[in-house]
C-alpha cells in the first residue's frame, strides 16, 4: 500500500473516494444491524451457521495470504476485527456506509485510539472501485453478494481488481432453506436484500474460464474461494 494516501480524510481514520460522500441508506440502522449479526441465535436460526464458521473462512483471506488485501463491503467488522488487528498484510477495507466504517474503526482501535498502520478504512462504491485492474493480491467480500440485484456485476467488478494469480474469498447467504428463503424474501420486499439466490445460482456467478473455484456449504451459507488464473502470453 502506498504511503501517500490518494483519498481524502472525512473523519479521523476514515477516508473517502466519493466525490459527494453522502450517507448510505442503512447508516441509521448500522449499530442495530451489527449487534444483531454478532449474536449466536441470529446466525444459527436464520442461516444454520456460526460466527466461528465465518471467522475461520475469513482467516484464510486475512491471515493466510501475503501482500495487499481489499475487503469490499467490510461493514462494521463484526466477524473480522480481530483478524485484521492480527494481520501484517496491507489492507483496504471499503464500505459505502460511513456509520459502518465508524463501527469498524472502534473495533480496530480496541482501546488504543489508533488504527493499525497497515489498515485503511475507505468509504466507496463497490460498483465504482477507485483502483486499476489487477491491483490486489487478495480480494474478499464477506456476506455481501446477496444484498444486490446485480450480483454478477458486483462479483465481476471485485474480481477485476485482483491480480492474475491472486486469491479471492466470498461468502453469501442463500435461500436454501425455508427459513432463510422466507427471511430473505421479506427483506427483499423492503429493499434490504437483492434477488434471493440458491447456492447453485450463487456459484454460477463464478463460472468463468479465468477462475479456479472451490466451495463448501454450511447451512444456507455458501463459501467460495479460488484463484484468478494467469493468462499465458
Amino acid at each position: 500500500m502506498s504511503h501517500t494516501n490518494p483519498f481524502r480524510e472525512i473523519t479521523r481514520g476514515i477516508c473517502t473516494c466519493l466525490e459527494q460522500p453522502s450517507g448510505a441508506s442503512y447508516d441509521f440502522k448500522a449499530g442495530y444491524y451489527e449487534r444483531l449479526v454478532s449474536t449466536r441465535w441470529f446466525n444459527r436460526f436464520f442461516w444454520d451457521a456460526s460466527r466461528q464458521d465465518y471467522q475461520e473462512f475469513a482467516s484464510r483471506a486475512i491471515l493466510r495470504t501475503a501482500g495487499t488485501v481489499l475487503d469490499v463491503g467490510c461493514g462494521g467488522l463484526a466477524q473480522t476485527a480481530q483478524l485484521y488487528r492480527s494481520t501484517n498484510n496491507d489492507c483496504i477495507l471499503l464500505d459505502r456506509s460511513l456509520e459502518m466504517l465508524k463501527i469498524a474503526r472502534a473495533r480496530l482501535w480496541a482501546g488504543s485510539g489508533l488504527l493499525p498502520a497497515n489498515i485503511q478504512l475507505l468509504q466507496g462504491d463497490a460498483f465504482r472501485l477507485p483502483f486499476p485492474d489487477n491491483t490486489f493480491d487478495t480480494v474478499c467480500s464477506f456476506g455481501t453478494i446477496h444484498l444486490f440485484d446485480n450480483k454478477q456485476e458486483f462479483v465481476d467488478k471485485v474480481l477485476s481488481v485482483l491480480k492474475p494469480g491472486g486469491r479471492f474469498y466470498f461468502y453469501s447467504m442463500t435461500g436454501e432453506t425455508k427459513i432463510s428463503r422466507a427471511f430473505m424474501s421479506s427483506l427483499r420486499k423492503v429493499r434490504e436484500f437483492g434477488n434471493v439466490y440458491s447456492i447453485a445460482q450463487t456459484l454460477a456467478l463464478f463460472n468463468q474460464p479465468a477462475l479456479e473455484v472451490q466451495s463448501h456449504v454450511i447451512g444456507s451459507v455458501v463459501f467460495i474461494a479460488g484463484r484468478k488464473i494467469k493468462q499465458s502470453v
